[in-house]
């Protein structure tokens, strides 16, 4: 006759798991762990990319308010000022000399031209992905007003005016970009090719100034009609070339992503 207590142990016995169930559910958990995890990352950065482009997009919209409120003409794309006070420059962080004290720091961003028209707000001009020190990650394109010398010789000769501007909606105005570590802010305007009209082209880049690859294998731009697009990489070489892991030379041959560079940046002006 079998008795309540023995009744009771028995129900217990039957109801704890075993070693082998255990590591079945602890191998399932894990698995589960494995095939989400890189798809939450990818959703998280998706953000960070979505609101880097939202960053981008107030710039923009900042750079045309300015146009419109100073006769059509441009601010300047550069970051190095040789006159006091300083005029009509997007940023001002000034010449990159020893002594200069206010380059990289919010001074130079609230000194700059834009300042005012994007609301006073220090967190646009730094996207979620970057993960360097420097508090700005855009630069604005060379073609937009930038220097209008060829003392680096790369041919171009940009847009002093917004209604001088053809094709709008395919001329790049800010784009992501990035300086060498240790380097302490994104120097003067973005070029990323050595001459705009060489066949084929080839890449230029430089510690203080490149272009990134940081939105997976990508990056943001904004055009002179205010949209705003993300470029993922077809050439792996770019990436590698944004993480200053190969050189320009290596990077170019045959490259779709430096062809679709130089079109943003001039196409056929």
């Amino acid at each position: 006759m079998t008795t309540p207590s023995h009744n009771a142990r028995a129900g217990t016995e039957r109801g704890a798991f075993t070693l082998v169930e255990l590591l079945v559910v602890i191998t399932i958990i894990a698995l589960l762990m494995s095939i989400l995890l890189p798809a939450l990352a990818g959703a998280r950065e998706q953000g960070k990319r979505i609101h880097c482009m939202a960053n981008m997009s107030s710039l923009t919209k900042a750079w045309l308010m300015y146009a419109l409120q100073n006769d059509d003409n441009l601010c300047s794309a550069d970051t190095e000022w040789n006159e006091t006070p300083v005029r009509g420059h997007w940023v001002a962080d000034g010449p990159d000399i020893t002594t200069n004290l206010i380059g990289g720091t919010q001074q130079a961003i609230s000194d700059g031209a834009l300042w005012s028209y994007i609301g006073q707000e220090i967190k646009a001009y730094k996207c979620k992905s970057d993960s360097s020190d420097l508090i700005r990650s855009y630069a604005l394109s060379r073609t937009m007003n930038g220097k209008t010398c060829d003392c680096e010789h790369d041919g171009i000769v940009s847009f002093k005016t917004w209604s001088s501007i053809r094709a709008a909606s395919t001329k790049m105005v800010f784009v992501d970009a990035a300086a060498m570590e240790g380097e302490k802010w994104i120097e003067g305007s973005f070029c990323c090719v050595k001459k705009i009209d060489d066949i084929p082209p080839q890449w230029f880049n430089r510690s203080t100034r490149n272009i990134t690859a940081r939105h997976s294998d990508g990056c943001n731009l904004s055009f002179a009609d205010s949209h705003c697009e993300y470029w993922k990489y077809t050439d792996p070489r770019t990436a590698e070339l944004a993480y200053w892991q190969i050189g320009s030379e290596d990077a170019s041959p045959e490259n779709a992503d430096l062809d679709r560079f130089v079109q943003a940046l001039w196409g056929n002006q």
